[in-house]
């Protein structure tokens, strides 16, 4: 029965990107790691210089340089999304705000007596580290209908064994026989111009709970492990609408609503190691395992409504994923412990996320993974310098370059070989019980989004929009030491 459920899915989900396919493997992989202020500030590169409770999110080892315990909060992350579309030649802009709360952790560090090894720390908490939340409007003209690969799917199926997407074209009459046949179908909007309008609202995170041990050999030698469990929370909705451009008979419109939900929990573990060689520098490497993902649950609800007619099927599923692993090394450069100048590296290879159930191979979406996506490479760099012996100046720069194999050559559509770009300041306000930091993170990126596939044309960049994001963000973290 889940055999024919997924397969049905899967047939009827030809429009829009659906659940279970090789963009969601790469969405539910993806890391944007987001954390206290004072480690957005510097731009995340704290793998080598440590003692920020969200670089343990990217080195374990990071907890090796706490000497003190520590509670750390960032009850306050402000997005502001600005979003420009562009598709067929018709731009849209978007903008929308989002709140989260992208971390909280506690870290213990005690001393070891009479011992080479200085400390033993335990770290116990959550980063959020890749977050979902937009919303942007695509809108323009097209001659390819959103029917048409409906009625690709219904050609040669009689109509009362119609499934899916052709089932509810069929209730609310955007599909019909053609005279003299049981199953063969045309639609008015077939060959026709038309003007598509879809509202993409994208909600959720991957939020990381951690607990992490570590060391410290001699002040010289920093060693971290830690298992991480990634909770998964996301949700799209769409709604688009498609409307004749030139229609005698007066406007012809209806709507298809889409909601797709994905929650899951998974594990992992990664191992890290900061080596200080002398008092002003120090040299880390990290790992982390592949996330396997043991149980994803998919809710797909699909909404077709014209004029008084409306109908509406819903799929679930259970499916596994196993992301990537990465790795990272990093450098700091400490100067005379008034400030820090730090760069990290970190490789994820996307190709590798493999999709799993007990009753269905995916062996065509994990190919489909393998033939679009590859290697991506990250680049950290940042900085701090205490102005006083209380305030601090923070800043940084990221590159993340894209994962996409496949490049489009059409000069509207270049998205998919665009890296994405952050950069960031922060301040800081520190006494030896108490501190507050404040960051301002910008990112810009460009992207694709199709609003369907169609099975017979040659290219489907007319049912592709170019999406360019530039997010505002700004981060707040109290915390205390004791």
């Amino acid at each position: 029965m889940k055999k024919l459920i997924i397969i049905t899915l899967m047939l009827s989900a030809i429009t829009f990107t659906f659940a279970q396919g090789s963009y969601e493997a790469f969405r539910f992989s993806q890391i944007d790691y987001m954390g206290t202020a004072r480690y957005m500030g510097a731009g995340g590169a704290f793998s080598a210089t440590g003692g920020d409770f969200s670089a343990l999110s990217t080195n374990p080892a990071a907890i090796g340089i706490f000497k003190r315990n520590e509670v750390s909060f960032t009850p306050m992350t402000l997005s502001f999304f600005k979003d420009n579309t562009l598709y067929n030649g018709m731009s849209s802009f978007t903008q929308n705000p989002k709140y989260t709360v992208p971390q909280c952790g506690l870290v213990i560090s005690s001393p070891i007596a009479n011992s080479a090894w200085k400390r033993w720390q335990f770290g116990f908490g959550y980063n959020r580290i890749m977050d979902f939340n937009n919303t942007f409007r695509i809108q323009g003209p097209n001659h390819s209908s959103f029917i048409d690969p409906v009625l690709n799917l219904a050609n040669g199926t009689i109509y009362n064994n119609l499934t899916g997407d052709a089932q509810i074209a069929w209730d609310t009459y955007l599909i019909d026989t053609i005279p003299g046949s049981i199953n063969r179908y045309r639609s008015a909007f077939h060959d026709q111009d038309v003007d598509q309008t879809a509202v993409v609202s994208q909600y959720g995170g991957l939020d990381e709970m951690t607990i992490t041990f570590g060391g410290n050999y001699n002040d010289k030698l920093y060693l971290g492990a830690s298992i991480g469990i990634p909770i998964l929370d996301y949700t799209e909705q769409t709604t688009f609408t498609e409307e004749l451009s030139n229609d005698s008979q007066g406007t012809y419109k209806y709507k298809v609503s889409t909601r797709q939900n994905d929650r899951g929990a998974g594990i992992n573990a990664k191992i890290g190691v900061i080596y200080q060689p002398v008092n002003f520098l120090r040299l880390s490497a990290a790992i982390q395992t592949p996330t396997y993902f043991a149980n994803i649950k998919d809710t797909y609800t699909r909404d077709m409504a014209n004029i008084n007619y409306h109908s509406e099927y819903t799929n679930r599923y259970d499916y596994a994923l196993a992301s990537p692993f990465r790795f990272n090394v990093g450098t700091s450069f400490i100067i005379n412990k008034r400030a820090f100048i730090s760069a990290e590296y970190e490789f994820n290879d996307y190709g590798m996320a493999t999709l799993f159930a007990n009753d269905y191979s995916f062996d065509f979406e994990n190919e489909d993974i393998r033939n679009n996506f590859g290697t991506s490479h990250t680049l950290r760099i940042g900085g701090e310098v205490n102005l006083t012996s209380k305030f601090m100046l923070r800043a940084g720069y990221n590159l993340k370059t894209s994962p996409y194999l496949k490049s489009i050559d059409d000069a509207n559509l270049t998205a998919v070989t665009s890296p994405a770009h952050y950069g960031s300041i922060g301040f800081g306000f520190h006494t030896n019980f108490v501190f507050f930091d404040i960051a301002y993170v910008l990112r810009y990126s460009k992207d694709n989004y199709t609003l369907y596939t169609t099975n017979y044309l040659i290219n489907d960049y007319s049912t592709t929009a170019l999406v360019k994001n530039t997010t505002h963000r700004i981060v707040a973290t109290i915390g205390c030491k004791f």
